[in-house]
């Protein structure tokens, strides 16, 4: 039975990935992932990364980067890491919310989710979507990174042996961070019946959820495990980090992603198809 899990979790999973990289809609999306990332590569990461060398070389006691608030950028043996690093951050939580949002909402919705049970199971097809929109979120994270290496190439190609451990660092732990917004798309997707609705009510209840929590933990300081609710929360924390020190914090999204799926299942058990 366990094998005939997994075999449908397989399935359902090869399904997800095939409806976002062999569809005209996925194909659109894609597209736009890639020239918008292209752009944001040639101009404000190139630039921010030769900002960064030229204050290196200059060895001043001031920096622009410290002034603005992202004097981690320094911590970064290679400034490109250091750039992608802080922009991944803030792009790809908001890019999984909106990637993630129709997992089986719009099933529901058509009518074809109770087709899809009937022949598996509602475990089976939850986890199975998590995993595919999971593994197109690595493939993106993969490619942007991958990206960002070769500009780090094209301009020295002797920092190779570097910028691999590095790149590697970067991919693993952006993984992790967007974890748990996947899995809170997953219990919203289970609930509402279109990708728009999961996408407001994410967007509503994390700006809400992130309001109020702060607000009880400012004026009652012993609630300050609360935050632990609200994914994204160690974000600030992690922008300080580099490299592998960044899993420092990785019990946090693991914790809020096995909260999130569960909750998304208990859902997912009492919805009608």
């Amino acid at each position: 039975m366990r094998t005939g899990f997994f075999n449908h979790l397989l399935l359902i999973c090869q399904f997800e990935i095939k409806r976002s990289f062999a569809t005209r809609k996925g194909l659109l999306s894609l597209v736009t992932f890639a020239v918008i990332w292209y752009f944001i590569l040639l101009y404000p990461l190139r630039f921010a990364a030769g900002l960064v060398l030229q204050e290196n070389g200059l060895n001043q006691h001031f920096s622009f980067f410290d002034f603005i608030g992202f004097g981690s950028i320094q911590h970064w043996s290679i400034p490109e890491f250091g750039v992608f690093w802080q922009l991944a951050l803030m792009i790809f939580p908001m890019l999984s919310i909106t990637l993630a949002a129709d997992q089986t909402s719009s099933d529901r919705e058509r009518g074809t989710l109770r087709f899809i049970v009937m022949r598996s199971s509602r475990d089976r097809v939850l986890f199975g979507r998590f995993t595919g929109v999971m593994i197109i979120q690595a493939l993106l994270i993969g490619a942007a990174a991958l990206s960002t290496l070769v500009l780090v190439l094209s301009r020295d190609m002797s920092l190779v042996s570097s910028a691999l451990p590095d790149l590697f660092a970067l991919i693993v732990n952006l993984i992790l961070i967007v974890l748990p917004f996947t899995a809170m798309m997953a219990a919203l997707s289970a609930q509402v019946k279109s990708a728009r609705q999961a996408t407001l009510w994410a967007i509503l209840i994390w700006t809400f959820m992130a309001g109020i929590i702060s607000g009880l933990a400012y004026y009652v300081p012993g609630l300050g495990f609360l935050k632990l609710l609200i994914p994204g929360y160690q974000l600030s924390e992690v922008a300080q980090l580099s490299g592998w020190q960044a899993l420092q914090l990785a019990y946090i999204p693991l914790l809020q992603s096995l909260v999130l799926l569960a909750f998304g299942r208990w859902i997912m058990a009492r919805q009608a198809l």
